[in-house]
């Protein structure tokens, strides 16, 4: 990889306001922030677009991501999640960036009903269109207890639209959660990774995620940027700290997994 781009997820600094958030992502040494687009940080609701983007720029970062938080598995919800994420991909202009991480909605792959699929794709038909209109990319994020838990459910999603505005956001220690192998979900995956997240951790006799340092859990980071550099990935890099010291400490802990995903970088060169 030439030049990474090193994105922190906001998420990783619940603990703090927005703006607060905003530049101790900037001072702990990240060149872009992937932007939480749910309370406690930027809520579409509250929050002035134009102003939240200029306090990202003047700080020096640039926006990685939008991130939101979809369900588009429940048909109940279904119209007025789609409304929310049509506004947020038009928004994307605003903040200079390309990238709409998004998640699918429960349940877990396995729990999976025929209707919560269909929901999915009627979300796709509108949301689709429109990216390609804006000219930015749906990156649904393999996430746990949802339709993109696994590799099957990760491509069955991609295999439900022809264009290539719909990809990734490949999270691979959600996927080392759910048990499989890294090294074929990456090339199974790769062409349609428009973002990454990297966080780590173990699982619980009881089934319960327990997060941790990036160099600590699961997830063979080490294999992963060997791949990584082998198909000269380009995109960002975006770390989410979710273990109890992000709550506690929330600038040390990212600075602290920053340190880390240098040495992994280097280590995969």
């Amino acid at each position: 990889m030439k030049n990474p781009k090193i994105s922190l997820f906001s998420q990783s600094l619940f603990a703090l306001p927005l703006m607060e958030a905003i530049e101790t992502t900037a001072k702990e040494g990240f060149t872009a922030i992937e932007l939480a687009c749910a309370r406690t940080h930027f809520d579409i609701d509250r929050d002035d677009p134009v102003k939240v983007a200029d306090h990202i720029h003047k700080v020096g970062l640039e926006v990685s991501a939008l991130s939101l938080f979809n369900n588009f598995t429940d048909a109940a919800r279904l119209d007025e999640q789609i409304k929310k994420a049509e506004a947020h991909i038009r928004l994307a202009p605003v903040f200079h960036t390309k990238i709409l991480k998004m998640t699918p909605g429960p349940p877990a792959s396995a729990q999976a009903k025929d209707e919560n699929w269909e929901c999915l794709d009627k979300a796709l038909n509108k949301l689709v269109p429109l990216a390609e209109e804006i000219g930015v990319k749906l990156a649904f994020e393999t996430h746990m207890r949802q339709l993109t838990d696994t590799l099957a459910g990760s491509k069955r999603l991609l295999n439900m639209s022809k264009s290539d505005v719909l990809g990734l956001t490949v999270d691979f220690s959600n996927l080392s959660f759910a048990g499989e192998n890294m090294r074929e979900v990456f090339y199974a995956l790769k062409d349609r990774m428009y973002n990454t997240h990297f966080k780590n951790g173990t699982i619980g006799q009881d089934g319960s995620w327990h997060f941790s340092s990036l160099s600590e859990g699961l997830t063979d980071y080490s294999l992963v940027f060997s791949m990584l550099h082998d198909i000269d990935y380009n995109g960002y890099l975006t770390i989410e700290c979710l273990d109890p010291d992000a709550n506690k400490k929330p600038a040390e802990t990212a600075k602290r997994d920053l340190q880390i995903l240098k040495t992994l970088i280097l280590s995969g060169n």
